[in-house]
């Protein structure tokens, strides 16, 4: 009977082990392909991302120079007028190296020579300049400086309607500085580089010198070169194809990964050693196989143990549940009991308080009953809240937050805190936090500034530090990042008795006069709430020399936390109605810039950062913003003083300033609105509150995201001839029709803006395609151009 048990028992263990490996086989081969596809795909997007900026860099000056080429200076063609004009715009805008005014038979003015006596009209982007095409010209270098330059040409047009041809062009030079900086700057690890390529395959940036042109030698085309793989990798790009390869290059196997340009006939590519990106599998297979071998001592072990501790668990869950669920019954009991007449007390004291004729001994004695009121009122909800956790009734409720700002936000509020008691407060994080993290906000936030109170209330001289340190990237989904978040202070300590207490509901150590401070449920309710992120307290102290708290907590990764909070709103805005609008962001903390900024960029404002109010001060001149929101307390010049001087200044005098700051004093926010600040925005911004103080100051008409009804019911309306939009030629609906499948939103919104400049009859069209573009459904767009394809066809 026995032999029989034993049999059984190594037959299961046998079957489930088996099971087990080819499991966990399968599921290593299908991670390690996800894996590898995720991080070619991060390689990708570093190419993705400097091809960005550059796209915004060129785009940013294309609309300069359209915008100048409509002045009525530059349409009178008039040198003499011209010139100063011009020559103070390089000044001021200070990116372009040159201005240039060209009559159509190629002759032309700049602000380097004046009148030139050569000729332009073989040049192409002249040529396409005069047929009425806004364009940007492949580099080339200046004969007379040496300086390799790229030409943003468009055509100048007469006010009169009758004229139908462009009356000349209008070109702004910039060096080709800033785009070397970009591809430059784009690695993925060890003896990675980039290289940008123009529309005939010759190389604008590249490390190899000799790929490159100079005044002797043009450069050489990658088209023609022996090298197979790269004549293969340039012909890709010259063709403005994106992708990411492995081949051999240099005698060794490297990825290439490129993507094109809109806004100029030009490619960029990323060239990235295998072992770069192949290196980080090397983890996962050595855990594969570590893993593997573990499996069949597990299962022995806990096939063997599993019987004895359920029996055993049983027995006490059982006990534990009685006992907890009785005390946690009898808590919540009694706290909603006493909450009952002491509201009544509060509000009693509040009243007698704002009366006028009580007398000043009456004041002292009511003031000491609200204080003492307001005391038990805090004791009364810690304890509601301790007896929710035991009772397992409190839950956590996780969303998309900036986290970077949240945690600036934390440390702000206590470094208020730490001044007042004259003591230093550090902050110090990681400089590559993720922008957006999922968490529960305010259960993270209620555990950090318990821990920081207590530092701060325990310290008298010295200081108190802030850590936040990135442990490790957890290899479940490459999206989940492990947080050492740590509070070290130079306060009394505790000692070795009192560490086993310190987290026990109603201790209190220390000081007798610092108890008085607190209910003694603080460090018991934030264990239990770090508890239950999965983490623990962890605590060690020296009497006289200071104690160090700290926790571990595992964060996901929310990439589209901007688009999770503009969702919060019933209705999503995606944009306003009217002209661009520019804010300037002024605060010395980059991660209250960078919120503000991914949270407006999307919605069509083109936003400028400053460091501090020096900075600020000098790009509100500059520029003249339609709006500025800023900190108040920076280095070199404080929000106060910058806002004097703006108030002070002729030409920005009237710009609406927002004040945005984590100050908890009344008096600062007074002191501000009084310096001429026109509104006050608490820190950690909440979306919903700056839209409308951007709506209240700007005078600004949302525009909220349409429902695929209302898109049907557009395009029915659209057939009315009064309402029916003026749709573009068939290629340019097929252009369309090719990016969005692609989902390339962006380039969408570029075409509509071209549309609406070449032909105002296009505007309404080109409005509704923007609308669309910016609710990123591809599904949306591809209906309603659809639709209008078949009828223009």
């Amino acid at each position: 009977m026995h032999s029989s048990h034993s049999l059984l028992i190594r037959f299961l263990v046998g079957g489930t082990t088996l099971i087990v490996s080819i499991s966990a086989y399968f599921s290593y081969q299908a991670a390690r392909q996800i894996t590898l596809e995720e991080l070619r795909g991060r390689a990708f997007l570093e190419v993705q991302r400097g091809v960005d900026e550059i796209e915004e860099w060129l785009h940013v000056r294309k609309v300069e120079v359209q915008t100048l080429a409509q002045t009525s200076t530059v349409r009178s063609l008039d040198w003499s007028v011209a010139e100063p004009y011009l020559k103070s715009e390089v000044g001021r805008i200070n990116e372009f190296f040159v201005f240039q005014i060209a009559t159509p038979d190629g002759s032309y003015f700049n602000t380097m020579v004046g009148r030139s006596n050569k000729n332009i009209k073989d040049r192409d982007y002249f040529q396409k300049a005069l047929a009425g095409k806004s364009n940007i010209s492949d580099p080339f270098i200046s004969r007379s400086t040496g300086i390799h330059l790229i030409a943003i040409a468009t055509p100048i047009w007469s006010n009169s309607s009758q004229s139908r041809s462009p009356i000349g062009t209008f070109n702004g030079n910039v060096k080709v500085d800033h785009i070397v900086e970009v591809v430059n700057s784009l690695r993925y690890g060890k003896n990675s580089y980039a290289f940008a390529l123009n529309s005939q395959g010759e190389a604008i940036v590249h490390p190899n010198s000799t790929l490159m042109s100079t005044l002797e030698k043009p450069a050489p085309s990658l088209l023609k070169i022996p090298d197979r793989n790269l004549n293969a990798i340039a012909q890709q790009m010259v063709k403005k194809q994106q992708g990411i390869q492995l081949m051999e290059i240099d005698g060794t196997k490297k990825y290439v990964a490129y993507v094109p340009l809109q806004e100029a006939n030009w490619s960029v590519a990323l060239v990235i050693p295998r072992q770069n990106i192949e290196s980080r599998l090397q983890f996962l297979d050595f855990i594969a196989l570590i893993l593997g071998g573990l499996t069949v001592m597990m299962i022995t072990v806990l096939w063997r143990v599993q019987a004895f501790e359920q029996a055993q668990l049983k027995k006490s869950k059982a006990a534990a549940d009685t006992a907890n669920h009785a005390k946690s019954e009898f808590l919540a009991n009694i706290s909603h009991e006493l909450r009952t007449p002491l509201n009544g007390i509060l509000g009693c004291a509040q009243i007698l308080l704002r009366s006028k004729d009580l007398p000043e001994p009456q004041q002292y004695h009511v003031n000491i009953i609200e204080q003492c009121g307001s005391h038990l009122l805090t004791l009364i909800n810690d304890i509601l809240d301790l007896s929710k956790i035991e009772a397992r009734k409190l839950e956590l409720y996780p969303h998309d937050v900036h986290f970077p700002s949240f945690l600036q936000g934390i440390a702000e509020i206590c470094q208020i805190r730490a001044e007042q008691k004259g003591i230093l407060f550090v902050y110090e994080s990681v400089s590559n936090l993720p922008t957006g993290v999922h968490v529960d906000v305010k259960r993270l936030r209620q555990v950090l500034l318990n821990l920081l109170g207590n530092a701060i209330k325990f310290t008298d001289e010295g200081k108190v530090t802030f850590k936040v340190e990135v442990i490790e990237q957890l290899p479940a989904d490459g999206q989940t990042v492990k947080y050492r978040l740590s509070v070290e202070d130079t306060g009394i300590g505790i000692t070795p008795a009192e560490l086993g207490k310190i987290f026990l509901p109603f201790e209190q150590v220390g000081e007798k006069k610092r108890q008085t401070e607190g209910t003694g449920l603080g460090l018991a309710i934030t264990r239990q709430l770090v508890q239950m992120m999965g983490s623990d307290i962890h605590v060690k102290s020296q009497i006289g020399q200071g104690s160090t708290f700290w926790f571990e907590i595992a964060i996901a990764e929310a990439s589209q936390w901007v688009q999770s909070a503009m969702a919060a709103s019933k209705r999503q805005i995606i944009g306003f109605e009217g002209s661009p609008r520019t804010i300037l962001m002024v605060d010395d903390r980059w991660e209250n810039r960078t919120v503000i900024t991914n949270l407006l960029q999307p919605l069509g404002f083109n936003v400028v950062e400053a460091i501090n109010g020096k900075e600020g001060l000098e790009k509100a001149i500059a520029l003249k913003p339609d709006l500025i929101i800023t900190d108040l307390f920076m280095p070199e010049m404080d929000g106060f003083e910058l806002i004097q001087h703006l108030r002070h200044t002729p030409d920005i005098a009237d710009v609406k300033i927002i004040v945005s700051s984590a100050s908890v004093f009344e008096t600062d926010q007074n002191r501000s609105l009084e310096a001429g600040g026109d509104t006050f925005l608490n820190k950690p911004v909440q979306l919903d509150e700056l839209l409308h103080q951007l709506e209240f100051n700007l005078g600004l008409a949302w525009i909220y995201q349409q429902s695929q009804s209302e898109i049907n019911s557009l395009a029915i309306t659209s057939d009315r001839p009064s309402d029916k939009l003026t749709p573009p030629a068939p290629d340019v609906l097929q252009e369309l029709l090719t990016l969005a499948s692609k989902g390339n939103f962006n380039a969408i919104l570029k075409l509509a803006d071209q549309l609406e400049q070449t032909d105002t009859n296009l505007a309404p069209f080109a409005n509704q395609l923007r609308q669309l573009a910016r609710q990123f459904d591809e599904d949306l767009i591809l209906n309603f151009l659809t639709q209008y394809e078949v009828k223009t066809a």
